[in-house]
């Protein structure tokens, strides 16, 4: 079936070139945004924590898919610490993803209207990514308690019904990373809901409210020409952070809406054309992780200049080695050569003094005679 060899080339294609890409780009991010140029500026801070953030969140997430597709089983079903931490750590980083765009807004927002300094940047973004994640993490730690059932007929009957991931499950001692009997209900109505809240609406809200603010107080600025040359860099720096808040909205939001609803009717069977579909959605939200080194690129004038800058410095790093190790490849041969003509020489002086030593004996000789 087509649907299959689609949901294949998206296991055996672009999950690999998700990893590879996402990885470069975000790396190339970090060592842009934390030179001298922008490491003093909150929000470029805050977009060095996002990139650490999309590399953690693109690695968890593909590995899942990876795994199934080389051990044709679910990694959440290897043991009951796989099961917990892995989806801990996923709500986690699809959450932090999401609010560290909504702290850098009304940080944004904060700096444009004049309310917030830029001094001492560096401690506020500290302080406000360890609250944020520790505030995630508390509203995420109830996967440690809910998950994990150990169950020998649960498999037989879900196979019975439908197989859709053509998984085997190894062994006797079968474990299902599935909530609790007791949990059941919260688990498949008000989770999906809280993860609809905290990862799509209430950013998606807030995210408009405040950029709709900068927006607002930047075409002021323009208007009463105050084109200094601070300002025209946040300006520059205010562009570049809507573009990713932008691709947020169009890719991130619907995928995680449809995903979510996905999860509230889990107890109907989908058709093949279903579930590529969401198998497809998922796809665009883990690809907006790694999209933003072009993000950036293209919409930041800064960023461009000092990405030609790095490639400049490693092109002129690596004519500096080969030419440093020239200069020593020459350094040595000369000395070899002082030292040759320097022995020659001293071979030389001697021989002549061992002449004028016979030459003088000789005479002593012929005198005293």
């Amino acid at each position: 079936m087509w649907h299959d060899a689609i949901r294949l080339g998206l296991v055996r294609i672009f999950y690999p070139c998700l990893m590879i890409f996402g990885t470069i780009g975000n790396v190339l991010c970090l060592k842009i945004l934390l030179r001298k140029r922008f490491r003093r500026q909150s929000t470029c801070q805050y977009l060095c924590i996002l990139a650490v953030i999309d590399i953690l969140f693109i690695y968890t997430r593909s590995a899942r898919y990876l795994y199934r597709y080389i051990y044709n089983l679910d990694l959440r079903n290897r043991s009951l610490w796989i099961c917990r931490s892995y989806i801990f750590f996923s709500s986690t980083l699809s959450q932090l993803a999401s609010w560290i765009l909504v702290v850098v807004s009304f940080d944004r927002y904060f700096i444009i209207i004049n309310k917030l300094s830029y001094r001492h940047a560096g401690w506020r973004v500290m302080k406000t990514t360890f609250i944020l994640i520790f505030i995630i993490c508390l509203l995420n730690i109830h996967y440690f308690f809910i998950l994990g059932t150990d169950t020998k007929s649960f498999f037989s009957s879900l196979r019975m019904q439908d197989n859709t991931s053509n998984e085997t499950f190894p062994g006797d001692n079968r474990f299902l990373c599935m909530a609790h009997p007791k949990f059941q209900y919260f688990f498949h109505l008000y989770q999906p809901i809280f993860d609809l809240l905290f990862v799509a609406i209430i950013p998606f809200l807030l995210m408009i409210f405040t950029n709709l603010g900068i927006i607002c107080t930047t075409m002021k600025t323009n208007a009463l020409r105050i084109t200094s040359r601070r300002q025209k860099r946040n300006n520059r720096l205010t562009i570049m952070l809507l573009s990713v808040i932008l691709t947020f909205i169009l890719l991130t939001c619907p995928s995680v809406i449809l995903i979510c609803l996905n999860r509230l009717m889990s107890y109907t069977i989908f058709s093949n054309t279903e579930l590529l579909i969401l198998d497809l959605l998922e796809s665009l939200w883990y690809t907006k992780h790694a999209l933003n080194f072009i993000l950036y690129t293209l919409s930041g004038q800064d960023f461009r200049r000092e990405f030609c800058k790095l490639i400049s410095c490693s092109k002129q790093t690596v004519s500096d080695k080969i030419r440093n190790r020239r200069q020593c490849r020459r350094g040595r041969e000369s000395r070899f050569s002082m030292s040759s003509y320097a022995s020659t020489h001293r071979t030389s002086l001697i021989v002549v003094q061992l002449n004028k030593t016979k030459t003088n004996a000789k005479i002593r000789k012929s005198w005293s005679k």
